[in-house]
């Protein structure tokens, strides 16, 4: 692995099969692994931020939007991740036909307008179409997955992926403290500004450094056939289903622990508008396992680490249930578990997706974009399953990561039954 933080990334100068010019980047761009790996981590990174960063000026928002029910303020959440999936499935062939480059940087554009007009929405009806909007801009960042797809492969982009995480689970750290550092000096309206800034700086920079990964020889003709022959690509892999829909189960019990959040740590433990120092805590742990996670899978592999990251998870679930089932569980011990899981799910979050991809290089586009698309959807059900079920106790909680994790495990192990393409 000597020498693979210098790397250069090479773009593919050219025309694009339909004629139109492909930004151009030579050795000269200078973008090594490392810019690229924080680049990444910050076009994931947009998601995070306009999740974490409202989560506390939920109830504001309800309360200016005057809206009837009290959970209603929520579906700003859902109806953001359900935009982001519907862009990921969307845009998966086009990016394999016309570049990754072009797709991104009108997906950043569409996240700026609406997180722009997002304060000046009137009812909650336009600000919930307005996060939509902001969901499909945002959705096309999951092609980064591509990107990396494009220059490395296996345990290569398994590590890749885990130094980006590494750098993109630092927000998670700050946005809900700015989040609640801004509804103190202004209201709900200036954290959408505040996204529309973020947005804009991550525009820039990919717009000046981000090159064109895709080599035009492996581009594909834009055609609902050869969709259906990517798609059938990706649904005869068992390796890439398989590990597919661990990734699915294991974002949907994240996204319920996304949708509990400030009820759990604020109102059935009492943290109240401490919350986000508690999810900054458990973020900083996250980040410290990601760097880890980079150096177990040069020793041991991105399958073992999964596994391991996976099982451990699974263990650390049923300790949380049996201690809420036996009425023994109180802040510090649910907080201590609960990072524990949260440090297994980033190591196993940075090789699932990878893993999922590892023969499936020549429709990287689709499969990141299919991939992004029906985790993105089963895990929002199933995360709003979690956190509908909320009852004023971790109940719900507890018992969706164990049973979520489980199912996890079960997919990776019948994923290891592939057999290797020939």
């Amino acid at each position: 692995m000597a020498g693979v933080g210098d790397r250069t990334i090479r773009g593919e100068p050219g025309r694009s099969c339909r004629g139109r010019w492909v930004h151009e980047f030579s050795d000269t761009a200078g973008l090594g692994r490392n810019e690229l790996v924080l680049l990444v981590a910050a076009l994931m990174g947009l998601s995070s931020i306009a999740l974490d960063i409202m989560l506390a000026a939920l109830p504001d928002i309800g309360a200016a939007m005057r809206s009837g029910a009290p959970n209603l303020a929520q579906l700003t959440v859902g109806i953001f991740l359900l935009g982001a999936a519907i862009s990921a499935f969307l845009i998966g062939p086009v990016v394999d036909a016309f570049g990754r480059r072009g797709p991104i940087l009108a997906g950043l554009v569409l996240f700026v307008i609406a997180a722009l007009l997002s304060p000046l929405a009137p009812n909650l009806e336009t600000l919930l179409a307005l996060r939509f909007l902001q969901g499909l801009g945002v959705g096309t960042t999951r092609l980064s997955q591509a990107v990396l797809r494009d220059r490395y492969s296996g345990s290569e982009m398994a590590e890749a992926m885990s130094l980006s995480l590494m750098a993109f689970l630092i927000l998670p750290v700050i946005a809900p403290l700015i989040g609640q550092g801004i509804l103190i000096v202004a209201g709900w309206q200036a954290i959408f500004l505040t996204m529309a800034v973020l947005g804009a700086a991550v525009l820039g920079w990919a717009w000046v450094r981000l090159p064109e990964t895709l080599a035009v020889d492996n581009r594909r003709a834009l055609s609902f056939g050869q969709i259906r022959t990517g798609l059938a690509i990706i649904a005869a892999d068992r390796n890439a289903i398989g590990y597919g829909l661990a990734a699915m189960f294991l974002l949907g019990a994240l996204y319920g622990f996304i949708a509990t959040t400030q009820p759990v740590y604020g109102e059935a433990f009492g943290l109240g508008a401490f919350f986000p120092f508690a999810m900054a805590a458990t973020a900083v742990v996250q980040s410290g396992a990601a760097f880890v996670c980079s150096r177990l899978i040069r020793r041991i592999g991105a399958a073992a680490v999964g596994t391991i990251a996976l099982s451990a998870y699974v263990g650390l679930a049923a300790l949380l249930v049996a201690a809420f089932t036996l009425d023994v569980l109180p802040f510090a011990l649910f907080f201590v578990l609960v990072t524990a899981m949260m440090a297994m799910f980033t190591w196993a979050d940075a090789t699932l997706g990878a893993l999922s991809m590892t023969n499936l290089g020549k429709v990287a586009g689709t499969a990141a974009s299919a991939f992004g698309a029906i985790q993105a959807l089963g895990a929002t059900v199933l995360g709003s399953l979690v956190g509908q079920g909320y009852d004023g106790t971790p109940r719900s909680l507890v018992w969706g990561v164990l049973i979520l994790g489980m199912a996890s495990l079960c997919a990776i192990i019948w994923a290891r039954g592939a057999r290797p393409p020939a």
